[in-house]
Protein backbone atom coordinates (compact mmCIF):
# COMPACT_ATOMS: atom_id res chain seq x y z
CA UNK A 1 0.00 0.00 0.00
CA UNK A 2 1.16 3.57 -1.04
CA UNK A 3 0.51 6.99 0.02
CA UNK A 4 1.25 10.59 -0.86
CA UNK A 5 0.40 13.36 1.47
CA UNK A 6 0.12 17.00 2.33
CA UNK A 7 0.72 18.25 5.80
CA UNK A 8 2.00 21.32 7.45
CA UNK A 9 4.52 19.90 10.33
CA UNK A 10 7.13 21.79 12.21
CA UNK A 11 6.47 25.24 10.31
CA UNK A 12 6.55 23.88 7.12
CA UNK A 13 4.22 22.36 4.54
CA UNK A 14 5.77 18.90 3.45
CA UNK A 15 5.13 15.92 1.27
CA UNK A 16 5.04 12.20 2.80
CA UNK A 17 5.41 9.73 1.09
CA UNK A 18 5.40 6.25 1.72
CA UNK A 19 4.97 2.49 -0.23
CA UNK A 20 6.16 -1.00 0.36
CA UNK A 21 8.69 -2.31 -2.43
CA UNK A 22 9.73 -6.26 -1.76
CA UNK A 23 8.49 -6.37 2.05
CA UNK A 24 9.74 -3.56 2.66
CA UNK A 25 8.79 -0.05 3.82
CA UNK A 26 9.64 2.83 1.77
CA UNK A 27 9.23 6.35 2.99
CA UNK A 28 10.20 9.82 1.71
CA UNK A 29 9.69 13.08 3.01
CA UNK A 30 10.16 16.38 1.79
CA UNK A 31 9.93 20.35 2.92
CA UNK A 32 8.79 23.24 0.81
CA UNK A 33 8.12 26.11 3.42
CA UNK A 34 5.79 27.91 4.85
CA UNK A 35 2.72 30.29 3.61
CA UNK A 36 0.45 29.66 0.49
CA UNK A 37 3.81 29.03 -1.99
CA UNK A 38 4.85 26.16 0.44
CA UNK A 39 1.58 25.07 0.31
CA UNK A 40 1.19 24.56 -3.19
CA UNK A 41 4.78 23.35 -3.90
CA UNK A 42 3.83 20.71 -1.95
CA UNK A 43 1.00 19.48 -3.72
CA UNK A 44 2.49 20.18 -7.06
CA UNK A 45 5.45 17.97 -5.87
CA UNK A 46 2.86 15.17 -4.00
CA UNK A 47 1.10 14.89 -7.62
CA UNK A 48 3.99 14.43 -9.68
CA UNK A 49 5.73 11.68 -7.32
CA UNK A 50 2.45 9.98 -6.31
CA UNK A 51 2.38 7.62 -9.24
CA UNK A 52 6.19 7.07 -9.40
CA UNK A 53 6.55 6.09 -5.85
CA UNK A 54 4.82 3.04 -6.54
CA UNK A 55 7.82 1.63 -8.76
CA UNK A 56 10.73 -0.11 -7.32
CA UNK A 57 13.06 2.21 -9.29
CA UNK A 58 11.51 5.01 -8.02
CA UNK A 59 13.13 3.82 -4.38
CA UNK A 60 16.08 2.45 -6.16
CA UNK A 61 17.09 6.22 -7.44
CA UNK A 62 16.62 7.52 -4.22
CA UNK A 63 18.87 5.31 -2.47
CA UNK A 64 21.58 5.21 -5.39
CA UNK A 65 24.89 6.36 -4.87
CA UNK A 66 27.21 8.24 -7.79
CA UNK A 67 29.45 4.76 -6.97
CA UNK A 68 26.27 2.73 -8.06
CA UNK A 69 26.09 4.92 -11.31
CA UNK A 70 29.30 4.85 -12.41
CA UNK A 71 29.93 0.71 -12.20
CA UNK A 72 26.77 1.15 -14.64
CA UNK A 73 28.84 3.72 -16.72
CA UNK A 74 31.60 1.15 -16.77
CA UNK A 75 30.71 -1.59 -17.63
CA UNK A 76 29.11 -0.18 -20.76
CA UNK A 77 32.30 1.51 -21.87
CA UNK A 78 32.76 -0.58 -25.07
CA UNK A 79 35.20 0.77 -28.38
CA UNK A 80 35.60 1.52 -30.63
CA UNK A 81 33.90 4.89 -29.73
CA UNK A 82 35.50 5.91 -27.09
CA UNK A 83 38.13 4.26 -28.26
CA UNK A 84 40.84 2.58 -25.33
CA UNK A 85 42.57 5.66 -24.26
CA UNK A 86 39.39 7.50 -23.60
CA UNK A 87 38.45 4.66 -21.53
CA UNK A 88 41.88 4.42 -19.83
CA UNK A 89 41.19 8.09 -19.18
CA UNK A 90 37.64 7.79 -18.00
CA UNK A 91 38.75 5.29 -15.65
CA UNK A 92 41.63 7.38 -14.22
CA UNK A 93 39.57 10.54 -13.50
CA UNK A 94 37.29 8.42 -11.77
CA UNK A 95 39.80 6.51 -9.48
CA UNK A 96 41.80 9.81 -8.41
CA UNK A 97 39.60 11.98 -8.15
CA UNK A 98 35.29 10.99 -9.00
CA UNK A 99 35.08 8.10 -6.72
CA UNK A 100 37.00 9.57 -3.74
CA UNK A 101 35.38 12.63 -3.25
CA UNK A 102 31.26 11.23 -3.96
CA UNK A 103 31.48 7.96 -4.49
CA UNK A 104 29.71 7.07 -1.39
CA UNK A 105 27.30 10.53 -1.86
CA UNK A 106 23.85 9.51 -2.83
CA UNK A 107 22.96 11.13 -6.39
CA UNK A 108 19.95 13.01 -5.03
CA UNK A 109 22.79 14.72 -2.71
CA UNK A 110 24.66 15.81 -5.86
CA UNK A 111 23.53 19.25 -6.87
CA UNK A 112 25.03 21.79 -8.95
CA UNK A 113 26.17 23.71 -5.31
CA UNK A 114 28.12 20.21 -4.57
CA UNK A 115 29.83 20.51 -8.07
CA UNK A 116 30.38 24.24 -8.05
CA UNK A 117 32.53 23.92 -4.55
CA UNK A 118 33.97 20.30 -5.55
CA UNK A 119 35.73 22.51 -8.85
CA UNK A 120 36.73 25.18 -6.60
CA UNK A 121 38.74 22.43 -4.50
CA UNK A 122 40.26 21.00 -7.91
CA UNK A 123 41.30 24.67 -9.01
CA UNK A 124 42.67 25.55 -5.54
CA UNK A 125 43.81 23.01 -3.67
CA UNK A 126 46.88 20.39 -4.01
CA UNK A 127 47.42 16.95 -3.08
CA UNK A 128 43.57 15.85 -3.89
CA UNK A 129 44.46 13.23 -6.35
CA UNK A 130 43.96 9.71 -4.89
CA UNK A 131 47.16 7.97 -5.62
CA UNK A 132 50.30 7.23 -4.67
CA UNK A 133 52.19 9.50 -7.24
CA UNK A 134 52.93 12.64 -5.67
CA UNK A 135 52.24 14.50 -9.21
CA UNK A 136 53.33 18.51 -9.61
CA UNK A 137 51.96 19.66 -6.32
CA UNK A 138 49.98 22.40 -8.02
CA UNK A 139 46.30 22.48 -8.01
CA UNK A 140 44.65 21.17 -11.73
CA UNK A 141 44.97 23.19 -14.59
CA UNK A 142 41.71 24.39 -15.68
CA UNK A 143 41.82 22.52 -18.40
CA UNK A 144 41.91 18.88 -16.11
CA UNK A 145 39.09 20.56 -14.23
CA UNK A 146 37.20 21.08 -17.36
CA UNK A 147 37.82 17.40 -18.44
CA UNK A 148 36.29 15.89 -15.30
CA UNK A 149 33.62 18.37 -15.16
CA UNK A 150 32.71 16.81 -18.61
CA UNK A 151 32.90 13.70 -17.32
CA UNK A 152 30.91 14.21 -14.57
CA UNK A 153 27.96 15.32 -16.75
CA UNK A 154 28.43 12.75 -19.45
CA UNK A 155 28.20 10.00 -16.26
CA UNK A 156 24.98 11.86 -14.87
CA UNK A 157 23.32 12.25 -18.82
CA UNK A 158 23.56 8.67 -19.07
CA UNK A 159 22.55 8.14 -15.53
CA UNK A 160 18.78 9.76 -17.07
CA UNK A 161 18.71 7.30 -20.08
CA UNK A 162 18.45 4.42 -17.45
CA UNK A 163 16.29 6.39 -15.37
CA UNK A 164 18.95 5.80 -12.12
CA UNK A 165 19.31 10.12 -12.19
CA UNK A 166 16.66 12.28 -12.26
CA UNK A 167 18.38 15.65 -13.74
CA UNK A 168 22.09 16.08 -14.49
CA UNK A 169 23.73 18.86 -12.10
CA UNK A 170 27.15 19.18 -14.48
CA UNK A 171 25.09 21.06 -16.83
CA UNK A 172 24.51 24.08 -14.44
CA UNK A 173 28.23 24.57 -13.43
CA UNK A 174 30.33 26.37 -15.81
CA UNK A 175 33.31 24.93 -16.90
CA UNK A 176 36.73 26.94 -16.45
CA UNK A 177 38.11 28.09 -19.53
CA UNK A 178 41.93 27.11 -20.38
CA UNK A 179 44.01 30.12 -21.26
CA UNK A 180 45.30 29.52 -24.64
CA UNK A 181 49.40 29.67 -24.85
CA UNK A 182 51.22 30.61 -27.68
CA UNK A 183 53.16 28.62 -29.28
CA UNK A 184 56.98 29.38 -30.01
CA UNK A 185 57.61 28.50 -33.32
CA UNK A 186 61.41 27.71 -33.87
CA UNK A 187 63.02 29.93 -36.42
CA UNK A 188 65.34 27.80 -39.22
CA UNK A 189 68.56 29.28 -37.38
CA UNK A 190 67.21 27.86 -34.29
CA UNK A 191 66.64 24.65 -35.38
CA UNK A 192 70.30 24.60 -36.38
CA UNK A 193 71.55 25.39 -32.84
CA UNK A 194 69.06 22.68 -31.69
CA UNK A 195 70.46 20.25 -34.00
CA UNK A 196 73.87 21.16 -33.08
CA UNK A 197 73.09 20.45 -28.91
CA UNK A 198 71.63 17.25 -29.72
CA UNK A 199 75.27 15.60 -29.83
CA UNK A 200 73.98 11.88 -29.63
CA UNK A 201 72.97 10.79 -33.32
CA UNK A 202 69.95 9.06 -32.77
CA UNK A 203 68.67 11.58 -30.45
CA UNK A 204 69.45 14.37 -33.36
CA UNK A 205 67.84 11.60 -35.74
CA UNK A 206 64.27 11.25 -33.94
CA UNK A 207 64.43 15.16 -33.39
CA UNK A 208 64.65 16.06 -37.18
CA UNK A 209 62.48 13.04 -38.10
CA UNK A 210 59.63 14.67 -35.93
CA UNK A 211 60.24 18.23 -37.43
CA UNK A 212 59.97 16.98 -41.29
CA UNK A 213 56.83 14.34 -40.20
CA UNK A 214 55.03 16.01 -37.56
CA UNK A 215 54.41 12.57 -35.81
CA UNK A 216 52.58 12.40 -32.50
CA UNK A 217 55.26 11.84 -28.94
CA UNK A 218 53.15 8.14 -28.92
CA UNK A 219 53.29 7.39 -32.72
CA UNK A 220 57.52 7.98 -33.01
CA UNK A 221 57.47 5.90 -29.53
CA UNK A 222 56.06 3.06 -31.08
CA UNK A 223 57.49 3.22 -34.80
CA UNK A 224 58.80 0.09 -35.98
CA UNK A 225 61.16 -0.52 -38.91
CA UNK A 226 58.30 -2.71 -40.48
CA UNK A 227 56.47 0.13 -40.98
CA UNK A 228 59.46 2.15 -42.30
CA UNK A 229 59.66 1.83 -46.51
CA UNK A 230 63.53 3.48 -46.81
CA UNK A 231 63.30 3.04 -50.84
CA UNK A 232 60.39 4.48 -50.82
CA UNK A 233 60.83 7.51 -48.54
CA UNK A 234 57.90 7.25 -46.55
CA UNK A 235 56.75 5.76 -43.29
CA UNK A 236 53.60 4.11 -42.22
CA UNK A 237 51.62 5.29 -38.91
CA UNK A 238 49.82 1.89 -37.77
CA UNK A 239 50.54 1.78 -34.28
CA UNK A 240 51.53 4.07 -31.27
CA UNK A 241 52.81 3.29 -27.71
CA UNK A 242 51.06 5.22 -24.76
CA UNK A 243 51.79 5.99 -21.34
CA UNK A 244 49.27 2.90 -20.43
CA UNK A 245 50.32 0.33 -23.16
CA UNK A 246 53.78 0.09 -25.18
CA UNK A 247 51.36 -1.28 -28.71
CA UNK A 248 48.44 0.96 -29.23
CA UNK A 249 46.20 1.65 -31.55
CA UNK A 250 46.77 4.84 -32.98
CA UNK A 251 44.64 8.16 -31.93
CA UNK A 252 41.23 8.05 -34.26
CA UNK A 253 41.33 6.53 -37.81
CA UNK A 254 42.74 9.38 -39.35
CA UNK A 255 46.20 8.65 -37.90
CA UNK A 256 46.40 5.83 -39.85
CA UNK A 257 48.23 6.68 -43.06
CA UNK A 258 51.55 7.22 -44.99
CA UNK A 259 54.11 10.18 -44.38
CA UNK A 260 56.63 11.70 -46.59
CA UNK A 261 60.58 11.26 -45.09
CA UNK A 262 63.03 13.43 -46.68
CA UNK A 263 65.60 11.85 -48.51
CA UNK A 264 68.18 13.03 -46.50
CA UNK A 265 67.32 11.49 -43.78
CA UNK A 266 67.43 8.07 -45.35
CA UNK A 267 71.11 7.65 -45.11
CA UNK A 268 71.10 8.43 -41.69
CA UNK A 269 67.95 5.93 -40.62
CA UNK A 270 70.10 3.11 -42.90
CA UNK A 271 72.95 3.71 -40.46
CA UNK A 272 70.97 4.11 -37.35
CA UNK A 273 69.10 0.58 -38.19
CA UNK A 274 72.48 -1.20 -38.26
CA UNK A 275 73.17 0.22 -34.96
CA UNK A 276 69.92 0.37 -33.57
CA UNK A 277 69.44 -2.41 -30.28
CA UNK A 278 67.17 -4.97 -31.66
CA UNK A 279 63.88 -5.40 -29.66
CA UNK A 280 61.06 -7.64 -30.00
CA UNK A 281 58.95 -5.47 -32.26
CA UNK A 282 61.65 -3.99 -33.96
CA UNK A 283 61.66 -0.60 -32.47
CA UNK A 284 62.94 2.49 -34.26
CA UNK A 285 63.75 4.30 -31.00
CA UNK A 286 64.33 1.94 -28.21
CA UNK A 287 64.58 2.85 -24.44
CA UNK A 288 66.56 1.67 -21.93
CA UNK A 289 66.41 -1.79 -21.13
CA UNK A 290 64.40 -2.73 -17.75
CA UNK A 291 65.87 -4.67 -14.87
CA UNK A 292 64.76 -7.91 -17.10
CA UNK A 293 66.99 -7.09 -20.06
CA UNK A 294 64.05 -6.05 -22.30
CA UNK A 295 64.03 -2.91 -24.00
CA UNK A 296 60.60 -1.07 -24.52
CA UNK A 297 59.78 2.46 -26.42
CA UNK A 298 61.46 5.63 -25.28
CA UNK A 299 60.14 6.54 -22.27
CA UNK A 300 57.85 9.46 -22.70
CA UNK A 301 59.39 11.24 -19.73
CA UNK A 302 62.72 10.53 -21.01
CA UNK A 303 62.18 11.79 -24.53
CA UNK A 304 60.72 15.24 -23.41
CA UNK A 305 63.12 16.00 -20.26
CA UNK A 306 66.31 14.18 -20.61
CA UNK A 307 65.92 14.90 -24.46
CA UNK A 308 64.43 17.50 -25.45
CA UNK A 309 64.76 20.15 -22.80
CA UNK A 310 68.54 19.28 -22.15
CA UNK A 311 69.52 20.31 -25.65
CA UNK A 312 67.08 22.95 -25.60
CA UNK A 313 68.64 24.48 -22.54
CA UNK A 314 72.18 24.15 -23.83
CA UNK A 315 71.01 25.95 -27.39
CA UNK A 316 69.77 28.99 -25.16
CA UNK A 317 66.41 27.70 -26.48
CA UNK A 318 63.04 28.65 -24.76
CA UNK A 319 61.60 25.02 -22.98
CA UNK A 320 59.22 23.60 -25.53
CA UNK A 321 56.77 20.70 -25.54
CA UNK A 322 57.43 17.93 -27.68
CA UNK A 323 54.27 18.33 -29.30
CA UNK A 324 55.85 21.86 -30.38
CA UNK A 325 57.98 19.36 -32.62
CA UNK A 326 54.49 18.84 -34.51
CA UNK A 327 53.11 22.23 -34.77
CA UNK A 328 56.60 23.16 -36.02
CA UNK A 329 55.98 20.32 -38.92
CA UNK A 330 52.27 22.14 -39.65
CA UNK A 331 54.11 25.48 -40.40
CA UNK A 332 56.73 24.47 -42.22
CA UNK A 333 54.68 22.63 -44.60
CA UNK A 334 52.30 26.10 -44.88
CA UNK A 335 55.93 27.64 -45.79
CA UNK A 336 56.74 25.08 -48.01
CA UNK A 337 53.23 25.67 -49.61
CA UNK A 338 51.99 21.97 -48.98
CA UNK A 339 47.78 22.16 -49.41
CA UNK A 340 46.01 22.37 -46.46
CA UNK A 341 43.92 18.85 -47.31
CA UNK A 342 47.13 17.40 -48.13
CA UNK A 343 48.82 18.69 -44.75
CA UNK A 344 46.08 17.25 -42.72
CA UNK A 345 46.10 13.80 -44.53
CA UNK A 346 50.13 14.16 -43.64
CA UNK A 347 49.38 15.05 -39.97
CA UNK A 348 46.39 12.68 -39.26
CA UNK A 349 43.94 15.08 -38.48
CA UNK A 350 40.24 14.07 -38.25
CA UNK A 351 39.19 17.95 -38.60
CA UNK A 352 40.85 20.25 -41.40
CA UNK A 353 39.96 22.97 -39.02
CA UNK A 354 42.98 21.74 -36.89
CA UNK A 355 45.69 21.89 -39.64
CA UNK A 356 44.15 25.46 -40.93
CA UNK A 357 44.73 26.08 -36.71
CA UNK A 358 48.55 25.30 -37.25
CA UNK A 359 48.77 27.07 -40.44
CA UNK A 360 48.01 30.61 -38.61
CA UNK A 361 51.62 30.25 -37.11
CA UNK A 362 53.79 31.73 -39.41
CA UNK A 363 57.91 32.22 -38.71
CA UNK A 364 58.85 35.54 -37.32
CA UNK A 365 61.54 36.01 -39.67
CA UNK A 366 58.74 35.42 -42.80
CA UNK A 367 57.41 39.28 -44.76
CA UNK A 368 53.84 38.91 -45.35
CA UNK A 369 53.49 40.25 -48.80
CA UNK A 370 50.00 39.13 -49.43
CA UNK A 371 48.89 42.58 -49.19
CA UNK A 372 51.51 43.59 -51.73
CA UNK A 373 50.18 40.78 -54.32
CA UNK A 374 46.86 42.18 -53.42
CA UNK A 375 47.95 45.51 -54.90
CA UNK A 376 50.02 43.88 -57.76
CA UNK A 377 46.53 41.97 -58.44
CA UNK A 378 44.58 45.54 -58.66
CA UNK A 379 46.77 47.16 -60.34
CA UNK A 380 47.65 49.34 -57.76
CA UNK A 381 51.82 48.87 -58.23
CA UNK A 382 53.83 51.80 -59.45
CA UNK A 383 54.03 49.62 -62.88
CA UNK A 384 50.34 48.72 -62.25
CA UNK A 385 48.69 52.31 -62.14
CA UNK A 386 51.45 53.76 -64.70
CA UNK A 387 52.30 56.13 -62.18
CA UNK A 388 55.87 58.19 -62.51
CA UNK A 389 58.25 57.81 -60.09
CA UNK A 390 61.45 59.69 -59.71
CA UNK A 391 63.16 58.29 -56.92
CA UNK A 392 62.92 54.80 -55.90
CA UNK A 393 60.38 53.23 -52.87
CA UNK A 394 62.85 53.68 -49.81
CA UNK A 395 63.15 57.33 -50.94
CA UNK A 396 58.91 58.02 -50.89
CA UNK A 397 58.99 55.61 -47.35
CA UNK A 398 61.79 57.71 -46.05
CA UNK A 399 60.48 61.52 -47.43
CA UNK A 400 56.70 60.55 -45.78
CA UNK A 401 58.32 59.21 -42.58
CA UNK A 402 60.08 62.66 -42.30
CA UNK A 403 56.76 64.19 -42.38
CA UNK A 404 55.47 62.67 -39.26
CA UNK A 405 55.76 64.61 -35.76
CA UNK A 406 56.33 61.78 -33.90
CA UNK A 407 56.84 58.10 -34.08
CA UNK A 408 55.24 56.32 -37.24
CA UNK A 409 51.86 53.85 -37.11
CA UNK A 410 49.85 52.99 -34.26
CA UNK A 411 52.48 54.31 -31.74
CA UNK A 412 51.72 58.04 -32.83
CA UNK A 413 50.04 59.72 -30.31
CA UNK A 414 46.52 61.91 -31.21
CA UNK A 415 48.99 65.10 -30.60
CA UNK A 416 51.43 63.68 -33.13
CA UNK A 417 49.72 65.07 -36.05
CA UNK A 418 50.90 65.14 -40.08
CA UNK A 419 52.74 67.98 -41.56
CA UNK A 420 50.44 69.55 -44.11
CA UNK A 421 53.41 71.39 -46.40
CA UNK A 422 54.88 67.72 -45.97
CA UNK A 423 51.31 65.81 -47.34
CA UNK A 424 50.63 69.07 -49.95
CA UNK A 425 54.13 68.51 -51.28
CA UNK A 426 53.12 64.97 -52.46
CA UNK A 427 49.93 65.90 -53.83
Amino acid sequence: MSSATVRYWRGSWVIDVSTTVDGQRKRLIESFGAGAKGKAAAHARRDELAPLSKTERFWKRRHATFADLWTKFDAQLVGPVPGPATIADYRAVATHYLLPAMGERLLTDIDAEFLMTFKAKLLTESGLKASGRQGSGRPLSPRSVAKILTLIGTVFRYGKIIKLASDNPASEVKKPRATKKAVYILEPEEIARLREALEVPFERLLVELTITTGLRSGEIRGLVWDSMDLQGKRLFVERQATRRRDDDTPKTQNSLRTVPVPAYLIPELKRWKLACPRTARGLVFPGEPDANGVRGPIDADQLLRNLLRRALRKAGLPPLRFHDMRHLAGTLMSEAGVPPKRAQEILGHADIRTTLGIYTHTLKSKHDDSADKMAALAGLTPVGNNRETSGSVQDEESELSACLNGSPGRNRSDRQATDSTCLSRRR
